[in-house]
């Protein structure tokens, strides 16, 4: 199982936050014969307030067609957190959001025991930034969201960071932790990786 420290830093968070933060390298591809020829990764940072994420991939060409809310983002152009706060709890937030900032969020236990998370996108802070040679994603998951649907917040976490593109030009699959199943699926907890909160956290409703 692979470790994150996420590293603590004083608000507000700016793209200069990211400078100090480990960096996580989404390179596995769990499904035999379908290689992910990107670069994919992402950095963590946290605050009193709120988890950071930075996302940010190589991939050309993009694919960007879904602007519904909770649509198949997964289809698209794609960078994924799937995200367990508790680590005594078997709920996790899955966070997929493609190069348009349309965002999917749902709260599960499985692919199979899944809810849809009614917030507005706003609370989130998105952010999608494509250049010459990069797309890079930001956004903010604010504690006391996660309170909302979990008990605590736990120094130790689990987590899994991914990069798909299931309609793309080129179809891929990748993340973080791997997943050794013979049929691959990202909603896998037992598959998840173990995030570290530098500092501690004691946050709890």
């Amino acid at each position: 199982m692979k470790t994150y420290t996420i590293t603590k830093v004083q608000g507000p968070v700016t793209e200069e936050s990211f400078k100090a933060a480990e960096t996580a390298l989404i390179t596995y591809s769990p499904f035999p014969g379908v290689e992910s020829p990107f670069h994919a990764e992402v950095q963590l940072v946290y605050t009193d307030e709120a988890i950071h994420l930075h996302f940010k991939t190589d991939e050309r060409p993009l694919l960007a067609r879904r602007t519904e809310r909770d649509s198949e983002v997964c289809e698209d152009s794609c960078m994924e957190f799937f995200f367990s706060p508790d680590e005594a709890d078997n709920h996790y937030f899955n966070f997929e959001i493609n190069p348009l900032g349309t965002l999917y969020l749902h709260y599960n236990t499985s692919r199979y025991d899944t809810h849809a998370v009614d917030v507005p996108e706003e609370l989130f802070d998105i952010k999608s930034v494509i250049t010459q040679k990069h797309w890079e994603l930001f956004y903010k998951i604010p504690f006391d969201f996660i309170l909302t649907h979990f008990k605590q917040i736990t120094t130790n976490c689990r987590a899994n960071f991914y990069k798909c593109g299931e309609h793309t030009q080129i179809e891929h699959y990748a993340c973080w932790n791997e997943i050794h199943l013979d049929n691959p699926d990202f909603h896998c907890p037992q598959f998840f990786g173990k995030l570290v909160f530098q500092q501690g956290i004691s946050s709890s409703r």
